[in-house]
């Protein structure tokens, strides 16, 4: 079980971090050197990252490994801890560094523009009391994230994305925009509810139909 403290480290642009863990030596990229690339900047920069990475094409089931290491993260935000820890298998967990380096050109300009219109502000609301409301929002995107619904996973990763930046940034506006998009999130999931519910009750009276 580790526990990676947050040191200091020069600033670097976060972009920037994410394209040379693509561009290092090595066929695999573990979480454990995702983390330590961001030193002061782990909680947020990390739970940004692994929601990038989740957004790239995997198979079915796939999103549930990155759920995991998310609610976990979320969870030391809500509790105001000081210091990502995760489990140390949790920390050995690895991708391919070529498939990430492939995946992050598809997304380095979406991330990089959220990255230029981020900055601090409205410091009240990335205060302790929206640290605990934001990582228990970011705790039930994580769940959302796994559901098998479709681009039920782009959503919620794309608002853990505004609010991993609203923590990083200390920017007050991106809470808010992470607030209105975990609405939409919830909106969507409730009407794709719905709609199932909907077909499985024609399909049950379609069969009941038959039987009759």
């Amino acid at each position: 079980m580790t526990a990676h403290p947050l040191q200091l480290r020069p600033s670097r642009r976060f972009s920037d971090v994410l394209l040379d863990l693509g561009r290092r030596p090595g066929e695999r990229l573990t979480l454990d050197e995702m983390v330590d690339a961001f030193g002061e900047r782990a909680l947020g920069a990390v739970m940004i990252l692994i929601a990038v990475i989740s957004l790239l094409p995997w198979p079915p089931g796939g999103k549930v490994v990155f759920s995991l290491p998310l609610m976990i993260i979320a969870s030391e935000v809500a509790l105001q801890r000081q210091s990502l820890w995760l489990p140390d298998w949790l920390l050995r967990r690895s991708v391919s560094r070529a498939g990430y380096a492939a995946g992050l050109g598809r997304m380095i300009g979406v991330v990089r523009f959220i990255e230029r219109l981020s900055r601090p502000r409205l410091a009240v609301l990335t205060g302790p009391m929206a640290r605990l409301v934001i990582g228990l929002i970011c705790l039930l995107l994580a769940i959302m994230l796994a559901f098998p619904v479709p681009f039920g996973d782009l959503l919620p990763a794309l608002t853990i994305i505004i609010l991993g930046f609203a923590l990083m940034q200390r920017d007050g506006v991106a809470t808010l925009i992470g607030l209105f998009g975990t609405m939409v999130c919830l909106g969507y999931l409730a009407l794709v509810w719905r709609t199932v519910s909907h077909l499985f009750g024609v399909g049950l009276a379609w069969v009941q139909g038959l039987a009759g």
